[in-house]
């Protein structure tokens, strides 16, 4: 299977995402989960960091690694999820411009080269989700510690606005009839195609 062979077959049409929208969508999403679980500390934060840049970064070096730490968690339950389901995944890292010079680096896990049914995707792309949100609420609900209950605000702050593009792509994949089929190719970048049973 490549790219040509599916590009030329009426029977298989390209699947693409808007991701400058959903990058967008992820930003603002981040900044009001922000406000809402940590009300006023994203603005004294900038505030700190313009006077005392370095002791900002000392002080927050715990939320960074855990961020961090969560964000392979997210993608390490991709991954599972996508095994589990029979699929070969593997994991890659990607550099996207979205709105800076630089391009970002954005972790991924991918099945290439697999047929991959409309509900595998599903369950594979919204797992990290369900999973890790509904860890943070039960820390929450337990209110085990101020430290516990911070980084589970944390963990639901950061993992929503980091699934929006998984959330985007369940709603569109739940609108194809359950018999449709996705392969994921590398050309150039990861392009993934689509045909219905």
């Amino acid at each position: 299977m490549n790219v040509q062979s599916l590009t030329a077959d009426p029977n298989w049409n390209e699947y693409t995402i808007p991701e400058r929208t959903i990058a967008v969508t992820g930003i603002v999403m981040l900044i009001t989960l922000s406000e809402l679980f940590f009300p006023g500390e994203i603005i004294q934060l900038i505030t700190d960091f313009k006077q005392d840049p370095v002791g900002v970064l000392v002080n927050v070096a715990p939320e960074i690694g855990f961020v961090v730490l969560l964000i392979a968690i997210h993608e390490v339950i991709h991954y599972t999820v996508a095994w589990v389901s029979g699929q070969s995944p593997e994991f890659g890292l990607r550099f996207q411009k979205t709105f800076w010079l630089l391009k970002e680096p954005v972790p991924y896990v991918v099945a290439l080269e697999q047929r991959i049914s409309r509900n595998e995707n599903i369950f594979a792309l919204i797992g990290p989700l369900v999973i890790i949100n509904t860890l943070a609420v039960g820390v929450l609900l337990l209110s085990v510690s101020d430290a516990a209950n911070h980084f589970a605000r944390l963990a639901l702050v950061v993992n929503t606005a980091g699934s929006v593009q998984d959330l985007y792509n369940v709603v569109q994949l739940l609108r194809f009839p359950k018999t449709t089929d996705f392969v994921n190719l590398v050309d150039d970048e990861i392009r993934t195609f689509y045909t219905i049973q």
